[in-house]
C-alpha cells in the first residue's frame, strides 16, 4: 500500500495559503564548522502552467506553498508561465526569484539568484544559499522518440524517416517491439543525451569554482535503473531490459540519483511519475497508450556528491491513484507520497520533492 508522508514535510494541520504561506527558507543551526539549511529541490511538470484542468493555475502555486520547496524546476513554463506563478506565489506571502529563461524550463527560487544561463533543454541558476553558492539545472527534454512504448505495443513518436515513424504515437498492429537495439538507437537519436551531456560540460565547470550542483528535470526518458533484469516483465516491460542512456550519462558524470539512492528497489518503490491521476481531468486525457501499463519514472533530481551537502530524503508528489489501460488505479508499491487532499492537482505528472543539508559559512 502506498505510504502517506504528510508528516515528513511538517504539513500535518497546515492549511494551503495560511500560516505556512509567509514561511522564509530553513533557518540555520550552528555547528562547529558553520551552519547548515534545509534545502528542498521540487522537480514540477505545470501541465500548460496548469491550463488544462479547472483551477490548475492556483493549484501549481498551492502546491509549492503546501511543499515548501527552496528550489523548484519548471517543465511547461515560458516568461508568460513562471510570471503568473510569481505573482501568484506573492499573492500567499511567498517571494521567489526566477532565472528568466526566455524558454522552457525555468528555475525559480527562494534564495538570490546571482547567474542564470539558458542551454538546449536546459536553463541554470545559480543561487547563494548563506555564501553558499549552488548551480541548479532544469531541464525538459524532447517529448517525441519516446521509445519506451515500443515494448508495450505503441509507436512513441518517432518521426520520419526513422525506423517505426510509419506508427506515429499510435498502436503497434503487429504488437510490441522488443528489440533492444533498435531501441536505444531511436533513442540516441532523440537527442536527449547529447544535449545533456552538454549541461553536464557547464556543470564540471561549476564544481570546478568551488558550487555545488543540483539538477532535475522532465527527461521523457526512463531511468536505467528501473528497466532492469527484475522489472522486465513487470510494467509492460515486456522481457526487456533497456540501459537508458540520458540518466546513465550523468551518472557517469558522477552524480546521484536523489530518489533511487533513497528507494533503491524498483519493484517495491518504482516512483513512477507519469502518468499521473487528476481528478479535474478524465482518464483519456492522462493517456497516451490507453491499452498499455505505461508508467514511468520520467521526473528526476539528481545531485553531485560534496561534503557540504547531504541528502535527507526524497519523496513523490502528487495523487497516489494511476492511470493503466485508461483506467483509474491506486498504485500498490511501497512510494511515500505526499497528496493533494487540500488543494487542486494541476498536473498530469507527479512531482519528486528531494530534501538536503546544506553546510554553509566557514
Amino acid at each position: 500500500m502506498a505510504v502517506r508522508r504528510r508528516e515528513l514535510l511538517g504539513l500535518a494541520g497546515a492549511a494551503v495559503g495560511a500560516g505556512i504561506a509567509g514561511a522564509a527558507p530553513a533557518l540555520a543551526r550552528s555547528g562547529p564548522n558553520g551552519s547548515t539549511k534545509t534545502l528542498k529541490v521540487l522537480q514540477f511538470n505545470i501541465w500548460l502552467g496548469g491550463s488544462r484542468v479547472e483551477g490548475g493555475r492556483a493549484g501549481i502555486a498551492d502546491t509549492i506553498v503546501a511543499t515548501q520547496p527552496d528550489v523548484v524546476m519548471l517543465s511547461e513554463s515560458n516568461p508568460e508561465r513562471v510570471a503568473n506563478l510569481l505573482a501568484d506565489l506573492a499573492e500567499r506571502g511567498l517571494t521567489f526569484y526566477d532565472n528568466k529563461n526566455a524558454a522552457d524550463p525555468a528555475v525559480i527560487s527562494r534564495y538570490p539568484i546571482i547567474e542564470q544561463q539558458g542551454f538546449t533543454s536546459w536553463s541554470k541558476a545559480v543561487i547563494d544559499v548563506d555564501g553558499t553558492q549552488i548551480a541548479a539545472y532544469s531541464g525538459h527534454l524532447k517529448y517525441t522518440f519516446y521509445v519506451n512504448y515500443l515494448p508495450r505495443g505503441y509507436g512513441g513518436g518517432v518521426p520520419a524517416p526513422y525506423e517505426t515513424s510509419e506508427y506515429g504515437w499510435n498502436e503497434i498492429p503487429t504488437g510490441p517491439i522488443t528489440d533492444v537495439g533498435l531501441i536505444t538507437r531511436l533513442n540516441e537519436a532523440s537527442g536527449r543525451t547529447a544535449v545533456t551531456k552538454t549541461m553536464l560540460e557547464d556543470a564540471a565547470k561549476e564544481r570546478a569554482k568551488g558550487r555545488l550542483v543540483v539538477l532535475a528535470g522532465d527527461f521523457n526518458e526512463p531511468s536505467h535503473r528501473d528497466w532492469t533484469g527484475r522489472t522486465r516483465n513487470l510494467f509492460d516491460h515486456n522481457g526487456t531490459v533497456i540501459e537508458w542512456s540520458t540518466t546513465k550519462a550523468i551518472e557517469d558524470a558522477g552524480f546521484r540519483d536523489s530518489y533511487r539512492e533513497i528507494h533503491p528497489d524498483p519493484v517495491r518503490t518504482p516512483g513512477f511519475t507519469w502518468p499521473s491521476d487528476n481528478a479535474g481531468a478524465d482518464p483519456s486525457q492522462l493517456t497516451w497508450a490507453p491499452k498499455a501499463d505505461e508508467r514511468d519514472r520520467i521526473d528526476f533530481v539528481f545531485y553531485h556528491p560534496d561534503g557540504r551537502l547531504r541528502l535527507v530524503d526524497s519523496v513523490i508528489v502528487g495523487p497516489s491513484t494511476t492511470i493503466v489501460r485508461n483506467e483509474r488505479v491506486e498504485e500498490t508499491g511501497d512510494d511515500p507520497f505526499v497528496e493533494p487532499t487540500t488543494w487542486t492537482w494541476p498536473t498530469d505528472h507527479k512531482c519528486v520533492l528531494s530534501t538536503f543539508r546544506v553546510r554553509t559559512g566557514s
